[in-house]
Protein backbone atom coordinates (compact mmCIF):
# COMPACT_ATOMS: atom_id res chain seq x y z
CA UNK A 1 0.00 0.00 0.00
CA UNK A 2 1.45 3.47 -0.96
CA UNK A 3 -0.34 7.14 -0.39
CA UNK A 4 -0.74 9.72 -3.27
CA UNK A 5 -1.23 13.46 -2.72
CA UNK A 6 -2.24 15.70 -5.20
CA UNK A 7 -2.46 20.10 -4.16
CA UNK A 8 -4.13 23.05 -5.39
CA UNK A 9 -4.08 26.73 -4.09
CA UNK A 10 -7.06 25.41 -2.00
CA UNK A 11 -6.83 21.69 -1.33
CA UNK A 12 -4.95 19.12 -1.36
CA UNK A 13 -5.62 15.36 -1.15
CA UNK A 14 -4.16 11.69 -0.46
CA UNK A 15 -5.15 8.64 -2.25
CA UNK A 16 -4.18 5.40 -0.75
CA UNK A 17 -3.67 2.42 -3.29
CA UNK A 18 -5.80 -0.04 -1.17
CA UNK A 19 -9.49 0.85 -1.96
CA UNK A 20 -8.21 3.22 -4.47
CA UNK A 21 -9.63 5.20 -1.43
CA UNK A 22 -9.75 9.09 -0.60
CA UNK A 23 -8.10 9.25 2.82
CA UNK A 24 -7.59 13.33 3.32
CA UNK A 25 -9.41 16.62 2.21
CA UNK A 26 -7.55 19.30 3.82
CA UNK A 27 -8.66 23.07 2.96
CA UNK A 28 -5.49 25.01 2.58
CA UNK A 29 -7.91 28.19 3.40
CA UNK A 30 -9.68 26.59 6.79
CA UNK A 31 -6.25 25.39 7.68
CA UNK A 32 -8.30 22.22 8.81
CA UNK A 33 -8.90 18.72 7.47
CA UNK A 34 -12.62 18.23 6.21
CA UNK A 35 -12.78 14.08 5.54
CA UNK A 36 -13.58 11.79 8.50
CA UNK A 37 -9.70 10.47 9.70
CA UNK A 38 -11.39 6.71 10.04
CA UNK A 39 -11.50 7.00 14.03
CA UNK A 40 -11.62 2.64 14.24
CA UNK A 41 -13.62 3.21 17.62
CA UNK A 42 -16.84 3.93 15.03
CA UNK A 43 -15.47 3.54 11.69
CA UNK A 44 -12.47 2.25 10.37
CA UNK A 45 -13.02 3.89 6.97
CA UNK A 46 -12.47 7.05 4.84
CA UNK A 47 -14.35 7.10 1.44
CA UNK A 48 -14.50 3.42 0.23
CA UNK A 49 -15.49 3.11 -2.94
CA UNK A 50 -18.32 0.42 -3.53
CA UNK A 51 -17.95 -2.14 -6.16
CA UNK A 52 -19.39 -4.00 -7.77
CA UNK A 53 -22.30 -3.54 -5.24
CA UNK A 54 -23.78 -1.16 -3.28
CA UNK A 55 -25.59 -2.61 0.21
CA UNK A 56 -26.31 -5.89 0.88
CA UNK A 57 -27.10 -9.06 -0.99
CA UNK A 58 -29.89 -11.66 0.58
CA UNK A 59 -27.56 -14.04 2.38
CA UNK A 60 -24.78 -12.47 1.25
CA UNK A 61 -24.92 -14.13 -1.91
CA UNK A 62 -24.60 -13.64 -5.73
CA UNK A 63 -27.01 -15.55 -7.73
CA UNK A 64 -25.35 -16.17 -11.21
CA UNK A 65 -26.60 -19.07 -13.55
CA UNK A 66 -28.09 -20.40 -10.41
CA UNK A 67 -24.96 -20.66 -8.88
CA UNK A 68 -23.88 -19.12 -5.42
CA UNK A 69 -20.74 -16.82 -4.93
CA UNK A 70 -20.52 -15.20 -1.57
CA UNK A 71 -20.26 -11.16 -2.01
CA UNK A 72 -20.20 -9.18 1.16
CA UNK A 73 -21.74 -6.03 1.90
CA UNK A 74 -20.34 -3.31 -0.85
CA UNK A 75 -18.42 -5.52 -2.67
CA UNK A 76 -14.49 -6.50 -2.83
CA UNK A 77 -13.49 -2.78 -4.46
CA UNK A 78 -12.45 -1.52 -1.41
CA UNK A 79 -10.37 -3.64 0.17
CA UNK A 80 -8.46 -4.51 -3.17
CA UNK A 81 -5.27 -3.29 -4.31
CA UNK A 82 -5.18 -1.10 -7.17
CA UNK A 83 -2.69 -0.25 -9.95
CA UNK A 84 -1.22 3.23 -10.29
CA UNK A 85 -1.50 3.75 -14.38
CA UNK A 86 -1.63 7.30 -14.35
CA UNK A 87 -0.59 10.76 -11.99
CA UNK A 88 0.23 14.18 -12.84
CA UNK A 89 0.43 17.02 -10.76
CA UNK A 90 -3.47 17.35 -11.25
CA UNK A 91 -4.71 14.29 -11.71
CA UNK A 92 -4.39 10.81 -10.70
CA UNK A 93 -5.54 7.43 -12.12
CA UNK A 94 -5.53 4.20 -10.64
CA UNK A 95 -6.99 0.55 -11.41
CA UNK A 96 -8.43 -2.53 -10.68
CA UNK A 97 -8.78 -6.08 -12.83
CA UNK A 98 -10.78 -9.62 -12.35
CA UNK A 99 -8.18 -11.66 -10.90
CA UNK A 100 -9.14 -15.44 -9.60
CA UNK A 101 -9.81 -14.13 -6.56
CA UNK A 102 -12.78 -11.45 -7.80
CA UNK A 103 -14.01 -14.23 -9.89
CA UNK A 104 -14.91 -16.54 -6.98
CA UNK A 105 -16.99 -13.82 -5.49
CA UNK A 106 -18.53 -12.17 -8.86
CA UNK A 107 -18.02 -14.11 -11.57
CA UNK A 108 -17.86 -11.90 -14.51
CA UNK A 109 -14.61 -10.27 -16.56
CA UNK A 110 -13.97 -6.29 -15.77
CA UNK A 111 -12.08 -3.42 -15.47
CA UNK A 112 -12.76 -0.91 -12.72
CA UNK A 113 -10.57 2.66 -13.26
CA UNK A 114 -10.79 5.17 -10.48
CA UNK A 115 -9.88 8.66 -11.61
CA UNK A 116 -8.92 11.59 -9.26
CA UNK A 117 -8.95 14.94 -10.73
CA UNK A 118 -8.20 18.15 -8.91
CA UNK A 119 -8.30 21.60 -9.60
CA UNK A 120 -8.36 25.12 -7.45
CA UNK A 121 -11.64 24.43 -5.06
CA UNK A 122 -12.47 21.10 -6.55
CA UNK A 123 -12.54 17.21 -6.77
CA UNK A 124 -13.79 15.31 -9.71
CA UNK A 125 -13.98 11.55 -8.74
CA UNK A 126 -14.83 9.34 -11.78
CA UNK A 127 -15.37 5.52 -12.04
CA UNK A 128 -14.90 3.89 -15.31
CA UNK A 129 -16.31 0.53 -15.46
CA UNK A 130 -15.37 -1.94 -18.47
CA UNK A 131 -16.80 -4.87 -20.07
CA UNK A 132 -14.09 -7.15 -21.05
CA UNK A 133 -16.41 -10.01 -22.24
CA UNK A 134 -19.51 -10.82 -24.84
CA UNK A 135 -21.61 -10.97 -22.29
CA UNK A 136 -23.95 -8.58 -20.08
CA UNK A 137 -22.23 -7.51 -17.18
CA UNK A 138 -24.35 -6.21 -14.42
CA UNK A 139 -22.93 -4.41 -10.96
CA UNK A 140 -23.69 -1.21 -9.17
CA UNK A 141 -20.90 1.46 -8.22
CA UNK A 142 -21.00 4.17 -5.46
CA UNK A 143 -18.66 6.13 -3.64
CA UNK A 144 -19.38 6.76 0.27
CA UNK A 145 -16.96 9.66 1.52
CA UNK A 146 -17.50 10.57 4.92
CA UNK A 147 -17.17 14.39 6.30
CA UNK A 148 -16.34 15.91 9.85
CA UNK A 149 -19.46 16.44 11.52
CA UNK A 150 -19.21 19.39 12.34
CA UNK A 151 -17.11 19.84 9.13
CA UNK A 152 -15.64 22.80 10.91
CA UNK A 153 -14.67 22.73 14.61
CA UNK A 154 -15.69 26.39 16.13
CA UNK A 155 -19.14 25.84 13.83
CA UNK A 156 -21.86 23.78 16.30
CA UNK A 157 -22.97 20.88 15.12
CA UNK A 158 -26.79 21.85 15.28
CA UNK A 159 -26.09 24.79 12.99
CA UNK A 160 -25.21 21.66 10.33
CA UNK A 161 -28.10 21.02 7.12
CA UNK A 162 -27.76 19.30 3.72
CA UNK A 163 -29.52 21.80 1.28
CA UNK A 164 -30.77 19.73 -1.64
CA UNK A 165 -30.71 21.69 -5.19
CA UNK A 166 -34.71 20.42 -6.11
CA UNK A 167 -37.97 19.66 -4.25
CA UNK A 168 -37.82 16.03 -2.82
CA UNK A 169 -40.95 15.09 -1.28
CA UNK A 170 -41.36 11.60 -2.78
CA UNK A 171 -40.53 8.73 0.32
CA UNK A 172 -37.60 7.12 0.67
CA UNK A 173 -36.34 3.75 0.80
CA UNK A 174 -35.37 2.49 4.19
CA UNK A 175 -33.24 -0.86 5.22
CA UNK A 176 -34.43 -3.69 7.19
CA UNK A 177 -31.46 -5.44 8.49
CA UNK A 178 -29.15 -4.03 5.88
CA UNK A 179 -31.59 -4.76 2.60
CA UNK A 180 -34.68 -2.57 1.03
CA UNK A 181 -37.43 -3.02 3.04
CA UNK A 182 -40.78 -3.11 1.61
CA UNK A 183 -41.99 -0.48 2.90
CA UNK A 184 -40.88 3.52 2.41
CA UNK A 185 -40.09 6.30 4.30
CA UNK A 186 -41.63 9.52 4.53
CA UNK A 187 -39.17 12.22 3.09
CA UNK A 188 -37.53 13.75 6.31
CA UNK A 189 -36.45 16.96 4.01
CA UNK A 190 -38.40 20.31 5.18
CA UNK A 191 -38.17 23.15 2.01
CA UNK A 192 -35.31 21.11 0.45
CA UNK A 193 -33.66 21.33 4.25
CA UNK A 194 -32.12 18.27 5.90
CA UNK A 195 -31.03 19.33 9.65
CA UNK A 196 -28.83 16.71 10.98
CA UNK A 197 -29.02 15.06 14.04
CA UNK A 198 -28.51 11.72 15.88
CA UNK A 199 -31.99 10.61 15.90
CA UNK A 200 -32.58 11.27 12.07
CA UNK A 201 -30.20 7.72 11.19
CA UNK A 202 -31.84 5.40 13.65
CA UNK A 203 -33.00 2.83 11.23
CA UNK A 204 -29.69 3.13 9.43
CA UNK A 205 -29.49 5.09 5.87
CA UNK A 206 -31.34 7.25 4.22
CA UNK A 207 -32.06 6.41 0.45
CA UNK A 208 -33.04 8.80 -1.69
CA UNK A 209 -34.02 6.78 -4.96
CA UNK A 210 -36.57 9.03 -7.06
CA UNK A 211 -34.12 12.36 -6.87
CA UNK A 212 -35.32 15.65 -8.99
CA UNK A 213 -31.54 17.00 -7.54
CA UNK A 214 -28.50 16.67 -9.09
CA UNK A 215 -26.43 18.39 -6.05
CA UNK A 216 -26.34 18.38 -2.45
CA UNK A 217 -24.96 21.43 -0.39
CA UNK A 218 -23.11 20.42 3.11
CA UNK A 219 -23.40 23.39 5.13
CA UNK A 220 -21.68 24.50 8.40
CA UNK A 221 -23.21 27.38 8.68
CA UNK A 222 -21.91 30.08 7.17
CA UNK A 223 -18.41 29.37 7.72
CA UNK A 224 -17.95 26.63 5.05
CA UNK A 225 -20.18 24.87 2.57
CA UNK A 226 -19.36 21.46 0.68
CA UNK A 227 -21.05 21.12 -2.23
CA UNK A 228 -21.58 17.32 -3.93
CA UNK A 229 -22.41 16.85 -7.66
CA UNK A 230 -23.61 13.67 -8.71
CA UNK A 231 -25.83 14.04 -11.83
CA UNK A 232 -24.41 10.87 -13.43
CA UNK A 233 -26.02 8.82 -10.13
CA UNK A 234 -29.40 8.06 -9.77
CA UNK A 235 -29.74 7.67 -6.25
CA UNK A 236 -27.97 9.19 -2.83
CA UNK A 237 -27.73 7.56 0.47
CA UNK A 238 -26.92 9.68 3.32
CA UNK A 239 -25.51 8.20 6.34
CA UNK A 240 -23.80 8.39 10.31
CA UNK A 241 -23.21 6.26 12.74
CA UNK A 242 -24.63 6.83 16.17
CA UNK A 243 -22.46 8.90 17.96
CA UNK A 244 -19.82 9.28 15.68
CA UNK A 245 -18.46 12.57 14.20
CA UNK A 246 -19.13 12.50 10.71
CA UNK A 247 -21.72 12.13 8.17
CA UNK A 248 -21.58 9.95 4.58
CA UNK A 249 -23.05 11.68 1.17
CA UNK A 250 -23.37 8.87 -1.24
CA UNK A 251 -23.85 9.02 -4.27
CA UNK A 252 -24.67 5.36 -5.82
CA UNK A 253 -25.61 3.72 -8.92
CA UNK A 254 -27.54 0.34 -7.56
CA UNK A 255 -28.23 -0.34 -4.03
CA UNK A 256 -29.02 -3.41 -1.53
CA UNK A 257 -31.66 -6.35 -2.83
CA UNK A 258 -34.76 -5.52 -1.70
CA UNK A 259 -36.22 -8.38 0.77
CA UNK A 260 -38.06 -10.13 -1.16
CA UNK A 261 -35.21 -10.56 -4.02
CA UNK A 262 -33.39 -13.82 -4.22
CA UNK A 263 -32.91 -14.14 -7.82
CA UNK A 264 -29.92 -14.00 -10.72
CA UNK A 265 -27.90 -10.67 -9.87
CA UNK A 266 -28.56 -9.89 -13.27
CA UNK A 267 -32.19 -9.37 -13.02
CA UNK A 268 -31.57 -7.61 -9.21
CA UNK A 269 -33.22 -4.29 -9.37
CA UNK A 270 -31.10 -1.06 -8.91
CA UNK A 271 -28.37 -2.85 -11.30
CA UNK A 272 -26.67 -1.45 -14.40
CA UNK A 273 -25.86 -3.49 -17.35
CA UNK A 274 -23.14 -2.67 -19.76
CA UNK A 275 -23.78 -4.39 -23.35
CA UNK A 276 -20.65 -6.49 -24.41
CA UNK A 277 -17.28 -4.87 -24.56
CA UNK A 278 -18.72 -1.34 -23.63
CA UNK A 279 -18.05 1.07 -20.68
CA UNK A 280 -19.76 3.38 -18.59
CA UNK A 281 -18.26 6.63 -16.43
CA UNK A 282 -19.75 7.80 -13.43
CA UNK A 283 -18.51 11.52 -11.82
CA UNK A 284 -18.76 13.22 -8.84
CA UNK A 285 -17.45 16.64 -7.66
CA UNK A 286 -16.50 18.14 -4.56
CA UNK A 287 -16.41 21.76 -4.22
CA UNK A 288 -15.05 23.35 -1.22
CA UNK A 289 -16.42 27.01 -0.89
CA UNK A 290 -15.28 28.93 2.20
Amino acid sequence: MSHLVLSSDALSIKISTLGAELQSLYSKKLEHELLWQADPLFWPRHAPILFPIVGKLANNQLISNGKAYPLTQHGFARDAQFEIIFQSDSLIQLQLNASDETLEQYPYPFELMVEYSLKEDTLRTTFVIRNNSENPLPFSIGGHPAFNWPLVPSVDKASHKILFEQDESESILQLENGLIASDRRTSPLNNRELPISESLFEKDALIFDTLNSQKISYQAGSRCTLDMVFGDFPQLGIWKKPGAGFICLEPWAGYASPTSFMGEFSEKPGNVTLPAYSEAAFSFDLVVRT
